[in-house]
């Protein structure tokens, strides 16, 4: 019985040493902002609402005080499209000269190519295609961590803790 309740009170305190680091003061918040526009079938434009949307975003993201932006572009071609080569290539290029427009800086735009199949789209229930070929995702870049930014009123409304 002894053993037992030895075994027991290890289990007690391991689990107490556990829970302490679970539920300790440890939090993190997410920061950023996300565009995404759906363009027709092989064109490489973006439409003024596309472009209202990203620039929406982008004025957010200006809000951040002291730190630079960064935009993470996923620029895509579905696999129907003609020249899917050259449509990403085409987005891609279109869209970081708008962001470079709005300010951010050319070293902070990262460019993520994709070829976009079937199992990767949702068809809506008239058959359509809703495909976002183009999605635009800042985050902020800060001097170590961006924990101070948690806190600031001026980081709205996409700033939340995460425990």
């Amino acid at each position: 019985m002894s053993k037992r309740r030895n075994f027991l009170s290890s289990v007690v305190a391991v689990a107490l040493a556990i829970s302490g680091c679970l539920y300790g003061s440890a939090s993190a918040c997410t920061i950023g902002e996300e565009a995404q526009a759906h363009l027709p079938f092989n064109t490489t434009t973006l439409s003024n609402v596309d472009r209202l949307a990203i620039a929406d975003i982008v004025i957010e993201a200006k809000r951040w005080p002291d730190v630079q932006i960064q935009a993470v572009v996923i620029a895509g071609a579905y696999i129907g499209e003609r020249n899917v080569d050259r449509l990403k290539e085409a987005r891609a290029e279109n869209v970081k000269a708008y962001l470079q427009q709005l300010g951010i800086k050319s070293e902070n735009i990262l460019i993520d190519k994709k070829t976009f199949t079937d199992e990767m789209v949702v068809k809506r229930p008239d058959g359509t295609f809703c495909i976002r070929q183009v999605v635009v995702e800042l985050t902020p870049i800060c001097k170590g961590s961006c924990a101070w930014l948690c806190d600031d009123p001026r980081v709205t409304p996409h700033s939340r803790a995460i425990k």
